[in-house]
């Protein structure tokens, strides 16, 4: 019976931390499409816009924002994707239920696939004169430019992304469990990318097939966290019973 007592203090502590953090997400995402349209009604124009070159009297290519905006759309979906696909290699009854090299490569690729897409985004900002980028300023996270900070958020999320990528030739000489502190780090990956998102444009501020989209890609990656992060039940049974093999009724 005491050892009973310790299962169920677990379980009541996992379960307020999870409806807690999935309350603030959505009090966070309610407050950002009330208080965006007025925020921006009476604002200047974007910087970077076709309406801020317009005032500038810089040229503006247009197709090389509609590149941009389509790759970084298709970016963002791969990067969702990786990230799920991520998490269901860990889970045991998927192992068990599929073929895990198949997976592991579907994953790789995608995470590849994801980071061309994403330097392909950032590329076309170079022939944007508008935003004064260059190359040292694409490498260089905050050196300057148009939305310094949100750009350079952008370009921190997509180095860290290449270097969680990098460290799988280094998994061999880290060991398995630091590189797997290494390989999460893609949370933090896909935080700053969120961020240089929600920041950089108010387009996913606003309710639009756009915004419901990238809303919808979050929640998921908040989901697929709080799998990894929250302890399952055979977990908080080791944990009570660190010498036995299973719950004494």
């Amino acid at each position: 019976m005491p050892h009973m007592a310790v299962v169920r203090t677990g379980r009541r502590r996992a379960a307020p931390g999870l409806a807690t953090v999935v309350a603030l997400v959505f009090a966070a995402a309610l407050c950002s499409l009330l208080l965006a349209p007025h925020a921006v009604a009476d604002a200047p124009p974007i910087p970077g816009s076709p309406l801020d070159a317009y005032d500038k009297q810089v040229p503006y290519d247009v197709g090389a924002h509609k590149l941009a905006r389509l790759a970084a759309l298709i970016a963002y979906v791969l990067m969702v994707a990786t990230v799920v696909l991520g998490v269901v290699l860990r889970l045991r009854f998927m192992q068990r239920a599929v073929n895990r090299a198949t997976f592991y490569g579907a994953h790789t690729t995608l995470a590849l696939s994801a980071m061309i897409f994403g330097g392909i985004h950032g590329l076309t900002f170079v022939y944007q004169p508008v935003w004064q980028i260059g190359w040292t300023r694409l490498a260089v996270p905050f050196t300057g430019g148009v939305q310094r900070v949100p750009v350079g958020l952008g370009i921190l999320g997509v180095e860290l992304a290449v270097a969680v990528a990098c460290s799988v030739w280094l998994q061999r000489r880290l060991g398995y469990h630091r590189w797997l502190r290494v390989h999460q780090l893609a949370y933090v990956s896909f935080g700053l990318i969120w961020l240089h998102i929600f920041l950089v444009h108010p387009e996913p501020r606003h309710l639009n097939l756009v915004s419901v989209g990238i809303a919808a890609g979050a929640g998921t990656i908040l989901l697929a966290f709080l799998i990894r992060a929250l302890p399952s039940r055979s977990r908080l049974r080791r944990r009570a019973f660190p010498g036995g093999t299973g719950v004494v009724e």
